[in-house]
């Protein structure tokens, strides 16, 4: 056994027997627990440690203890995000301030610099909700299927429209275990069983449907073989198991979708905008550590707007000069004034310690309600990239 890690923060802002329960018990809930139970000398428990030692004891925070404790035991995700930003700003010599609206909704920090306050509202970003949908239907199915013993694993393709702990899954796993009863009985080699939730169901020695039936039976099971939206095809071992081994799959489609991952954060940080006050120089941080295939050109679609482009107008013969790219105006900085720049975070672990990078985006809002950064002010939160021709000191119309 490893020895336990001291955590001293952490017990005084948690309490011991939490601590003992949901991160050194034998069955714990919480992430670090479970982080703990699959490897004792794993990073995020120093880490988390760090994070709460240094609010715990900064002179330069300030913060509810007892509201911070309840958000670490329940919603560790977004918390995390929200400490880690809180000690970068206080390592870079902000004061900060943790719920500085409380008990009014506002934004998550306030950080104040030469006496200039700033607002930050913090949001983790993981999976789609269309990721997080079929995992939890996945996760459904494998907890049914692992406790039935059988001779058969099951690859399921389950439709669009199933959700966790939903009744449409339900009745679908009812199917499901009915057609491994009788697989029992015949022990067939292979069977692939439709369920649809109109039509009915069908389990088909063999594999997958022929169509080879005939009169009205024949048009029956091709009406649930063509409208089926949850499949499982079994396979049958040659043994008995204690479970029935299962994988999950969507539906396969013929005409694959365009990523639309700059939609979905344009969506998200258009509503944490609305935690910021107005008049005030706002900043919306993303936490994109969980967000996988996050690209530049998802970023500035999201901010900025869809990458255009137009040729100038030419008379009629001459030759087409070259083209123009604009943006077209529909990312988050053309919607509001409340949002001066947004920062992105992602955490990464590098041999054995958790490292943070942070990129900040500048407005490009030229409005006279917008409030811009300078240089100077923008470098505080973050890397700036070839994003400084975005700062105050080059917006449109500035005299400074």
């Amino acid at each position: 056994m490893a020895e336990q890690p001291d955590l001293p923060h952490l017990r005084d802002l948690l309490g011991d027997a939490w601590v003992d329960a949901e991160i050194f018990g034998e069955n714990p809930q919480h992430a670090l627990g479970r982080w703990c139970r699959k490897d004792p000398t794993n990073a995020w428990l120093p880490h988390v440690e760090s994070l709460v030692r240094n609010l715990l004891t900064s002179n330069r925070v300030t913060l509810d203890r007892a509201a911070l404790a309840v958000k670490l035991k329940a919603e560790y995700v977004s918390t995390l995000a929200e400490l880690e930003t809180a000690v970068f700003l206080e390592q870079s010599e902000f004061q900060v301030v943790l719920e500085p609206f409380a008990p009014e909704r506002g934004a998550d920090l306030r950080a104040d610099f030469n006496d200039v306050p700033y607002y930050l509202e913090v949001r983790a970003v993981g999976d789609s909700e269309e990721d997080d949908r079929f995992n939890g239907v996945s996760n459904e199915l494998f907890a049914l299927l692992n406790t039935i013993d059988s001779h058969y694993s099951a690859n399921i393709t389950v439709g669009e429209e199933y959700a966790p702990r939903g009744p449409r899954l339900r009745e679908a796993m009812k199917v499901a275990v009915e057609g491994l009863k009788i697989l029992e009985e015949e022990l067939w080699e292979r069977a692939t069983l439709y369920y649809s939730p109109k039509g009915g169901s069908l389990l088909n020695p063999g594999g997958d449907y022929s169509g080879h039936a005939t009169g009205a039976s024949g048009a029956l099971h091709r009406n649930v073989v063509e409208t089926a939206d949850f499949v499982v095809r079994f396979q049958n071992t040659g043994r008995r198991n204690d479970r029935t081994t299962a994988t999950a799959a969507r539906p396969f489609k013929h005409i694959p979708e365009p990523d639309q991952t700059h939609k979905r954060l344009n969506k998200i940080m258009n509503k944490k905008r609305e935690q910021l006050p107005k008049d005030s120089r706002g900043i919306v941080v993303i936490d994109c550590s969980d967000l996988f295939m996050l690209t530049d050109f998802s970023i500035d679609a999201a901010l900025y707007g869809d990458l255009m482009v137009h040729f100038e107008p030419v008379a009629p013969g001459q030759p087409v000069g070259p083209p123009i790219p604009y943006r077209n105006g529909r990312g988050l900085f053309a919607k509001t004034s409340r949002v001066s720049a947004v920062l992105f975070h992602r955490r990464f672990v590098e041999t054995g310690t958790i490292k943070q990078d942070w990129q900040v985006y500048p407005t490009n809002r030229a409005n006279a309600d917008t409030i811009r950064l300078s240089a100077v002010e923008l470098a505080r939160f973050g890397q700036l990239g070839d994003r400084a021709n975005l700062a105050a000191e080059e917006a449109p119309g500035n005299t400074a």
